[in-house]
């Protein structure tokens, strides 16, 4: 109740500001993801709630930094506790030191991957595959420390991002009984380090595709050392002001060392969405895990959240309906059915419908592509 009140105070207050002077020239946003979620699984928890809630300043600090700090609560579905606020995002980052180069310095998620780079609540969809929430968690990977990317090439768009964090952080979940591979475990063996080497093709003004190679290793505090291998890429065509046609797709391997043994685990999923016009869209997304099977055998693959284990392969395939009120309202309504989840020994399927309501007030970021 106490982290409520903190932050209506700090959003009166940054209301205030901004009425009695706009010479400060911050950037002020605040947003709310509100997620109604119903399972025909009985392990899996029912709930409607605020799910998250961001308040978030962006501005030059000086002719050379811009800087940028996000308060945020969050809760999962299921979760009884009331978890606290926390700092979600605070870093310093100049595009002037380096020609043609950026670098960050701070708490931040890391730049790899597609969903990982972005919040949440600006996902294409409403919910994170299920191989992402065993691999980085329901939302993503963030951690304190140092990134910097560099164009390599103007001609044929060649970028490469390099990352240096602490590894206190990994797994970010607000969940804090079923966590893993989580944060402040103590000081980690090896940082977690990683790169992206990623290059962009215009096809036309309005049409292009992004696609990327990502890495990503750690030692964590206790000696087990993982790897993540992936791909992703994203194809968008915009047919005046709104996406007529978007692909999304990401692919990765997660590989785990522990005692001389190696366990490898997969997924992936297919994103696409269809808009209509300005207001409706539809989309489909496909998801596929698949668990070591020898890992298996040893400590059963379980649901991060919630206990339910994966021996085999675990499908999903989902369909939503998207209301765009406007840039800073939107409405989704998604149907899944996941096949491969198990139970007492039986393999068991789960339907699920959610409803999410996104709304922000302020001056959002610029979204990257």
């Amino acid at each position: 109740m106490k982290s409520v009140s903190v932050i209506l105070l700090l959003a009166f207050a940054i209301g205030n500001a901004n009425a009695q002077n706009n010479r400060q020239l911050i950037n002020w946003f605040a947003g709310a993801d509100i997620v109604g979620t119903a399972n025909s699984e009985s392990e899996l928890p029912s709930d409607a709630m605020v799910r998250e809630f961001e308040l978030s300043a962006n501005a030059h600090i000086d002719h050379i930094w811009e800087g940028t700090l996000t308060l945020s609560k969050h809760r999962e579905p299921g979760q009884e506790d009331d978890p606290p606020a926390e700092v979600h995002e605070a870093f310093v980052f100049s595009n002037s030191i380096v020609e043609q180069g950026h670098l960050k310095l701070g708490k931040f998620f890391l730049g790899v991957g597609r969903l990982n780079r972005f919040h949440r609540h600006d996902w294409a969809f409403t919910n994170a595959p299920y191989y992402h929430e065993q691999f980085f968690g329901t939302e993503g990977v963030k951690d304190t420390g140092v990134e910097y990317s560099k164009l390599l090439s103007t001609e044929r768009y060649i970028n490469l991002t390099l990352g240096l964090t602490n590894g206190r952080e990994f797994v970010h979940s607000h969940d804090h009984e079923h966590e893993e591979e989580t944060s402040e475990h103590g000081a980690a063996h090896v940082p977690t380090h990683y790169a992206r080497l990623s290059s962009f093709k215009e096809f036309s003004t309005t049409e292009g595709l992004e696609y990327g190679l990502n890495y990503i290793g750690r030692t964590d505090s206790e000696g087990i050392k993982y790897s993540y291998a992936g791909v992703d890429f994203v194809y968008k065509n915009r047919v005046r002001r709104f996406v007529d046609t978007l692909a999304q797709f990401e692919l990765w391997q997660r590989s785990t060392t522990h005692d001389s043994e190696n366990h490898k685990d997969l997924g992936a999923y297919l994103y696409l969405e269809k808009g209509m016009n300005q207001n409706h869209s539809f989309g489909f997304r496909l998801d596929y895990f698949k668990p070591d099977s020898e890992e298996h055998d040893e400590e059963e693959s379980h649901d991060h959240e919630h206990g339910l284990e994966v021996e085999n392969e675990l499908y999903t395939a989902g369909f939503s309906y998207i209301y765009t009120n406007s840039e800073f309202l939107k409405t989704r309504f998604t149907v899944s059915r996941s096949e491969g989840f198990v139970v007492e020994e039986e393999e068991v399927g789960n339907t699920k419908a959610s409803l999410q309501l996104v709304f922000s007030i302020g001056a959002h970021p610029a979204h990257l592509y």
